[in-house]
This record gives C-alpha cells, structure tokens and sequence, in this order.
C-alpha cells in the first residue's frame, strides 16, 4: 500500500476573498492505483487530515472499503458469487429459478453500492403481493447471501439485508395438518392400477421419501434381515431422472425395517417383475434393471404422471379436497403423496416410538413433523419399529 500523503495545490479564481486552497487526500484503490477526494474552503485543511486519519485507520484495521468495487450491478456480481457456492444439482435449479424469477428482475441492474435497506423493504413487500412466505424467503436467501459475500470482499460496508424479516405462512388449521389415515390410503389405493400397489404399501410401511422409493434397488432390500439399506435417492436435473447418492454422514442414510406386510408386498412383486441384485455405482449410470419398482414400460417412476394418477384416485375415493397452501397461495388438492409419509410419521408417534428413534427412521436432520428432541436414537430403533408395525394396526393421528 502506498503511503497516504495529503497534496496542496494553490490558485487563484475570480472570487471575493482571492486566494483558495485545495487539498487532495489520495484514497487507496485495487493494485495501488489511487483516487482523491478534495477540500476546498475554510477549514479545508482540519477536514483533510481528519479524514486521512480515518482512511489510515481504515487500512491498518482492514476495514477499509473501496467505493469503486461497490459500482458492479447485481447482474455483474451473481456469477462471480455463484462460482463460489458448493450447491448439488437440485439445489443449483432452485437457486437458478429463483434468481431469474425474483431477484434478477428487480436488482439485476442495480449496482452493489445503491442498494439500501429500505430498498430491499420494498421489494420484500412488492414480492408479497405475488409469492408466497417460501419463496419469499428463498429470495431473500440468495440477495442476502449474494450481499454478505460483497461486505466480506470490502466491496460494500455493510449489507442492506441485515434486519429484513420475511412474512410467516399463516398458520395451519389442525384438520389441515393431520395426514391421511391408514382406512383413506387403503380407499386411495383400491382406486389406482395394481401394478402400483406393492409400491404405495411398501411407502406406508417405511415412510420413504418419493425419490428413496422411486429409487429403491434390488441390492438394498435385505428380506433375512427385514431390512431396507436407503444409500441413495434420485432426483431430477433438467426433467431428467438422475441417482444421487447419500453421503454416510448423512441422516439420509439409513435402515428402514420391513415390517411383514411390507416384506410381503416386496416379494410378491418382485416374483412378477423381477429386479437385478447387481450393486452399480451411482455415477455409473441408471441401470433401471435394479429399480425394484418401474413404471408400467420399466422406465424410471415419474412423478407428474403417478400424480396425476394419485390425485384422481383420491377424488374417485372421496377423500380429497381442495386447500389452499399458505406457502405458495396455490389451492392444491389434498392429500399429497408426501402425506404417506406424514402418516407413517404420525403412526410411529401413535406407537410411541421414541421421537429419536422415528427421527433416525425416517431420515430428519432435525425432526421435521416429529418434534425433534435432544437426544440418541437407541440401538435397537430398527428392531423396536418394526415390532410396533406389526403390532395392531393404529389408524394415524396428527
């Protein structure tokens, strides 16, 4: 860093008083180039030093932010950002939609210095009128995380996002949040082709997440054990079914016990459609000949289209109705095929399966509709779900 050093320059101009002085305080910018800022007028020379005392503290304390870096416009900035960010696929096509949606629109041509709270306020209440609490938040997320990174790369001094709180979904009603019960899946299920039916028992009987289930192989399925091994799921990048494997650390990788109904369920259909017990790579590729269940042309299970197989079977067995979620303000029609697994969820609580013990089983970082409670899953969590499912059949409760 070059030494900071004020210049004088003297001269004279057609002005009243005649004689001015002007000091030029040299400010520190990218590879030692400098800029000034000048004082002119009475006191000229008393707030000259005064802020060259304050640059010089700036530096010798690594505070200090050059304004120049703070001219690149959002626009400019979102790659430079992005390339630093570790996001899997999914998460880089949520993120990409989000910021051509939402935050692009409104910023993309602001410049990083001009941004201010109470701009960032009203886009929050601009984007309330339009989104819901989710993806509001989801918005918020990526300007914030975008301007945090910008503070930290002394591009600007503070970030505008501090202190902006995002709208909270309403609450729910307690009917709403209550899942299907055992009685209405079973209705469901009478009302969706057979060849389907091995693969929504085995869903009710393991809370699975769609992509775990959809993603089940041959290999995994342990029937001396009564065991599924859950090691990976598939997800979708760009429409197109891909495997992504759980990392070991992850809770996603787990033991799920079979309980009778659904060991049964599994061998019945693999007797028909049978699966290959080969164990590939999940960088290798597909290899929809492991899927234990496929689509009716053994094609990966897709979830539009078993949806809208779903959806009209709960409407053929009168158990659904229309809500409106309070995150995306969309009406929807309920249940969900997620809500399966809030039904298993709800039935492990019923058993009085402890919190930890169903937090191991279905997967939750945290427990997620199962309150999450500061301690170990017991050693035995496999084998005491399992004895609970195949005890009496509970029906489900919130």
């Amino acid at each position: 860093m070059q030494a900071l050093h004020p210049t004088v320059q003297t001269w004279r101009e057609a002005h009243p008083q005649g004689l001015h002085r002007q000091l030029a305080v040299p400010i520190p910018g990218p590879s030692g180039r400098q800029r000034a800022k000048t004082f002119t007028g009475q006191g000229a020379k008393k707030k000259a030093e005064a802020f060259l005392d304050k640059i010089r503290d700036q530096v010798r304390t690594g505070s200090f932010v050059d304004l120049d870096r703070g001219q690149i416009t959002i626009n400019e900035w979102h790659p430079k950002w992005q390339a630093s960010k570790r996001h899997g696929e999914t998460t880089k096509e949520v993120a990409q939609s989000v910021w051509t949606n939402h935050v692009q629109p409104h910023f993309g041509d602001w410049r990083l210095a001009a941004i201010g709270h109470l701009d960032v306020e009203e886009w929050i209440v601009k984007l309330t009128s339009t989104v819901g609490p989710a993806t509001i938040e989801k918005a918020l997320k990526m300007l914030d995380g975008m301007l945090a990174v910008a503070v930290r790369d002394r591009r600007i001094a503070f970030n505008p996002c501090d202190g902006v709180k995002t709208p909270k979904a309403p609450a729910k009603h307690p009917d709403d949040l209550m899942p299907p019960s055992y009685e209405q899946l079973a209705q469901i299920r009478s009302h969706i082709p057979e060849h389907y039916h091995p693969f929504l028992i085995v869903a009710e009987e393991t809370g699975l997440r769609w992509g775990e289930i959809v993603g089940l192989r041959r290999c995994f399925v342990d029937f001396d054990e009564g065991t599924i091994q859950v090691r990976e799921t598939i997800i979708h990048v760009g429409g197109l079914p891909k495997r992504k494997a759980y990392p070991k650390s992850s809770a996603g990788s787990r033991t799920v016990p079979l309980s009778v109904r659904a060991a049964n369920a599994l061998q019945g259909h693999l007797e028909k459609h049978p699966a290959s017990g080969a164990r590939t790579a999940p960088a290798s590729g597909m290899h929809r000949e492991e899927l234990v269940f496929r689509g009716l042309r053994g094609a990966v299970l897709g979830r539009s289209n078993f949806w809208r197989l779903w959806t009209s079977a709960c409407q053929e067995a009168g158990v659904s109705r229309q809500v409106e979620n309070p995150v995306t303000k969309r009406v929807e029609w309920w249940p969900h095929v997620h809500d399966v697994r809030h039904a298993f969820a709800s039935r492990l609580h019923a058993a009085g399966i402890p919190e930890a013990d169903a937090q191991k089983i279905l997967g939750h970082e945290r427990g997620g509709k199962v309150t999450w409670l500061y301690t170990h899953a017991s050693s035995g969590s496999v084998d005491t779900v399992r004895s609970a499912l195949d005890g009496v059949r509970l029906r489900a409760v919130s």
